[in-house]
């Protein structure tokens, strides 16, 4: 059985928090947003791209200012669905609205040891976060989940994809990579493990996630990244953060406009460059304890503003792809799980295709791979929930109702032999007595998922073949070559020093 096979819940019931009238009122307001007030766009070539297609620049200032005709236009040619490849094909993941999925989250600093202590990420810990996510079954993607500080800056992007596919057969989701001259060397490397470009461009091996900067501004790194990985074929997961109060309005609704526009005019720039080109409504806005000024990623109002995005997917026809798991709290437990289970819940009862993700503690911030196996038990359970329930003359089971009649045993009917696999099975979660419990240890949840990551880390890797990692370290030193040379011209002759 493929992987996405027990990913598939089919056509989801939606919480539906927004009427169609709600959603057209926010996708007026986007458009009258980005037509009036326009969008902060810190890329020439950009800016060179809307200019072109009849939008308003302000070159002195770097708004554009795009006419709503414009942005229906280049939203028309985005893509409803399409397939997330694997390095191996078992693991492609379709994106089609009948299937949920989750990745590990990005991009944190800080690793978490069983013993408690918090310690600075380095490359070991992506590579240790992969082989975990390659052997979860309800974990769909791997990713950089933290950074590689251990590597150097020019090159860690290269360094992060590295661990994450040498260790994982998994799709892979880029978070950290900036320039485009970056992006040209991690296509190199898509493309060996692709077996070549329109090999890549047919079955994009990984994603990339951009984020925007609220209010209302699209950063140089990541629109000229975008339009180099859209020309490529890889999908684009347009990200915007908006805190509510903070860089966003504190009403749900202003927020999810100044989102959604962030999210349309990145899409709107890419699909003016390259039409059909693959993206996503990506996005993790939040709220903040105003009381405090700290982060709130599960409140219930970043929830419900998370919510709006699966909405605004939908409207426009592409796969929405959202933050859910970032849990504030600061070791696994009680609160890690209650947030987590609310907020991967709320994402796909609202149209989540994919959420980003698990794996991280303090606001996405500290890694810690126990939590991942505890996130893996409850997005088993959520995906159960969302199947539903089918009502058909075989689940009605009236004939043998009527059989058993007011004595039957129902464990012994070969209706329940046949059906019984459709059960969900908890493989964490204590389910026997609490004398057995005792007896075996009284482990804790958390005790009993440190001792499933050992048991993971423990085990082989899966094998990666040698000559394609010698075509990585070799792709991987000629961008440090690369980034050298960039560097060179800055430094003073003279001096050595930065001009």
């Amino acid at each position: 059985m493929a992987h996405a096979d027990t990913c598939y819940v089919g056509k989801r019931v939606k919480l539906e928090l927004l009427s169609q009238d709600d959603v057209r009122q926010i996708h007026e307001a986007t458009l009258d947003v980005i037509e009036t007030v326009g969008v902060k766009f810190h890329s020439q070539n950009a800016l060179d791209i809307l200019e072109a297609n009849g939008a308003s620049v302000d070159r002195e200032t770097t708004v554009a200012k795009i006419p709503a005709a414009v942005v229906e236009k280049a939203m028309s040619t985005v893509p409803h669905e399409f397939t997330l490849g694997a390095r191996n094909p078992e693991y492609d993941l379709p994106l089609d609205g009948e299937h949920v999925y989750i990745s590990s989250d990005g991009c944190g600093v800080f690793a978490r040891d069983f013993d408690g202590t918090v310690r600075s990420s380095r490359k070991e810990d992506l590579e240790n976060c992969a082989k975990v996510v390659q052997a979860l079954d309800n974990v769909s993607a791997t990713s950089a989940v933290v950074s590689a500080q251990d590597c150097p800056t020019e090159t860690r992007a290269l360094h992060e994809f590295d661990a994450c596919v040498r260790n994982s057969e998994k799709h892979t989701i880029v978070v950290s990579i900036k320039e485009d001259w970056e992006a040209r060397s991690l296509l190199k490397m898509a493309e060996a493990l692709a077996g070549g470009r329109e090999e890549l461009k047919r079955r994009p091996l990984f994603t990339a996630i951009i984020c925007t900067v609220s209010p209302l501004h699209q950063e140089r790194f990541g629109m000229d990244l975008a339009l180099v990985l859209a020309e490529a074929g890889i999908p684009v997961s347009f990200y915007p953060m908006p805190i509510l109060g903070a860089t966003g309005p504190i009403t749900i609704a202003g927020s999810a406009v100044v989102d959604n526009a962030e999210f349309v005019s990145g899409a709107t720039l890419v699909q003016l460059a390259h039409p059909g080109a693959k993206v996503i409504h990506g996005g993790g806005p939040t709220a903040m304890y105003m009381t405090s000024g700290a982060y709130a990623s599960n409140s219930p109002e970043a929830l419900l503003l998370r919510s709006c995005q699966g909405h605004m997917a939908d409207f426009y026809g592409v796969p929405a792809w959202y933050g859910a798991g970032a849990t504030t709290a600061k070791e696994p437990g009680i609160q890690s799980a209650y947030e987590n289970a609310l907020a991967m819940f709320m994402a796909y009862a609202n149209g989540a295709d994919v959420t980003f993700g698990t794996g991280l503690l303090d606001g996405s911030r500290i890694l810690c791979l126990e939590n991942m196996v505890v996130d893996d038990e409850i997005i088993g359970m959520v995906k159960r929930i969302l199947t539903g329930i089918e009502v058909s003359e075989e689940t009605l089971a009236v004939d043998l109702i009527k059989k058993m009649g007011f004595n039957g045993n129902y464990l012994s009917a070969d209706h329940t032999r046949a059906h019984v696999r459709e059960l969900w099975q908890a493989k964490l979660g204590e389910t026997g007595s609490y004398e057995g419990w005792k007896n075996a240890g009284a482990k804790s949840t958390t005790e009993k998922a440190q001792e499933k990551v050992a048991e993971i880390l423990a085990a082989p890797a899966v094998p990666f073949p040698a000559d394609l990692g010698a075509e990585f370290d070799a792709i991987i030193a000629a961008a440090a070559r690369e980034a050298d040379a960039k560097q060179a011209p800055l430094l003073s002759p003279a001096k050595g020093r930065v001009r």
